[in-house]
């Protein structure tokens, strides 16, 4: 009998399907696919008065093991703030605003799936309209002569008349005597506990002057910070200004200024409006993206007083840099940042780049620089004076989570720092070392003259070391996060 077509099929699909059943048989269905079955977010103490979130991931299903990233939305930017095998995540932002959270989970088979993101948290400022500032008198690193009476008396004016509450300097002075405070230059745990405790408050104003040149043509720079009272001091704030009365004088030299309070003035004036955008929540600040394609400026509408957000260009960007494979930008990084070593005829030409380089590590939302008083009271509680820079037993100490629990120390040389003679010149070094690990993970080199590149009519000539300093440190730590 012959069979039809159909017949065959019909014969060949039963045939296919017998081989297809044998072959399956004794083994067990597959696992089901990845799933998130939830994402716990909750409340768990607190950080520097800042409540920590605890967020706690869920999954079902998957091969393999499943590697969590977690992430946060922040002004429309999308970062990973951890990634790795475990499910579980405490976070507290270091900075103000409306964060949203998520978690996005793949399984060893490549399946990714992605949960909701979360209702927005919001983190107020840990300062605010009402709190209280305690000024320190003015720390002078200008290797000259200067009126800092006048300049600490001339901020707490200004800040005043911006509607800031300053405690009153007779009170500070009885304060600084009773528990013997000498060093102005940044605040110690101890102290900005009893200050807190004792006088209610919230914020210590640092000053540092820079430059200081009453002869004409004048010059003035200044750098300022606020740190959050507490048993963990933490820098806010930070912001720099330098002037100079020759740097714009315009047609016929009408913008030339000869006054160095002038100059003061104005530079106090920008210091304190710049203080007062971070207040109101619109100081820049920079944060890496989830689809690790760099880092994006947040607040770019803000303005800084030292106006340093926009591009570096190529001749105050460092000639040497390194930065180890291994290191990853994205992480979020507890910095100490050890005062450089001074090989320059400028006397505290190390502190100066030390604070500029303070003032561009601060602004990355994913680095959480130590506040430099805290550094300095270890330092010194343990006998370490670094006469070369600094040694593997002082970062030993720095990365104990026993005493401070730095991921990153970071310090460097300077070898030239030149800014009341000739042309302004500024030449340093800077490396980094993973704390526990005792590895150099980044190094740099840079070195600029305020003249370079200029041929006609001082067209592009940078007047002051200090704008020199803040774009080619500004290169410098741009390099390292990115």
């Amino acid at each position: 009998m012959i069979c039809s077509t159909s017949c065959l099929n019909k014969r060949l699909a039963a045939l296919l399907l017998a081989l297809l059943l044998a072959g399956c048989a004794g083994k067990a269905p597959g696992p089901p696919p990845l799933g998130i079955a939830g994402v716990d977010v909750a409340a768990e103490g607190s950080v520097a008065r800042r409540n920590a979130l605890r967020l706690s991931c869920r999954t079902s299903g998957g091969q393999g093991p499943v590697v969590y990233d977690f992430r946060m939305m922040k002004d429309g930017v999308e970062s990973s703030l951890q990634r790795g095998a475990t499910s579980d995540l405490r976070w507290t932002p270091k900075e103000p605003g409306d964060y949203r959270l998520r978690v996005v989970a793949t399984d060893a088979a490549g399946t990714v799936v992605e949960s909701d993101w979360s209702d927005p948290y919001r983190f107020a400022p840990l300062l605010a309209g009402n709190s209280r500032y305690a000024v320190l008198p003015t720390e002078n690193l200008s290797d000259r002569t200067a009126p800092l009476v006048e300049i600490h008396d001339r901020l707490v004016r200004t800040m005043a008349a911006a509607g800031l509450q300053v405690l009153a300097d007779d009170t500070l002075e009885e304060f600084m005597r009773k528990h013997r405070v000498r060093h102005v230059g940044g605040i110690a745990p101890e102290t900005s506990q009893q200050l807190q405790e004792e006088l209610g408050v919230d914020g210590v104003v640092i000053s540092t002057l820079e430059t200081w040149q009453d002869a004409v043509p004048p010059r003035v720079a200044l750098i300022a910070r606020v740190v959050a009272t507490g048993r963990e001091p933490e820098i806010l704030w930070i912001d720099s200004v330098g002037l100079a009365g020759d740097e714009a004088p315009g047609l016929l030299g009408l913008g030339r200024v000869n006054d160095v309070r002038q100059l003061l003035g104005n530079g106090l004036d920008q210091l304190v409006a710049s203080f007062q955008r971070y207040l109101a929540g619109s100081f820049p600040s920079y944060r890496h993206t989830a689809d690790r394609q760099g880092v994006r400026l947040l607040n770019g509408d803000g303005k800084t007083a030292d106006a340093a957000t926009g591009a570096v260009g190529s001749r105050l960007q460092p000639q040497v840099t390194f930065r180890a494979a291994t290191f990853d930008p994205e992480r979020e990084y507890r910095v100490a940042l050890v005062p450089l070593l001074n090989a320059s005829t400028r006397k505290h030409a190390g502190t100066i780049v030390t604070l500029h380089l303070l003032k561009q590590l601060n602004r990355y939302e994913n680095l959480r620089v130590y506040e430099p008083g805290w550094v300095r009271d270890i330092l010194l509680r343990y006998r370490m004076i670094m006469q070369a820079g600094p040694s593997l037993a002082a970062a030993d100490i720095l990365a104990s989570e026993k005493i401070l629990g730095a991921d990153l120390i970071v310090s460097g040389q300077v070898f030239d720092y030149q800014d009341l003679i000739a042309e302004a010149k500024v030449d340093f070094s800077v490396q980094a070392v993973a704390g526990r690990q005792r590895e150099i993970i980044w190094t740099s080199r840079s070195s600029a003259r305020g003249n370079d590149g200029v041929y006609f009519f001082d067209i592009g000539r940078i007047a002051t070391a200090h704008g020199l300093v803040t774009p080619m440190t500004r290169a410098t730590i741009r390099l390292l996060e990115e």
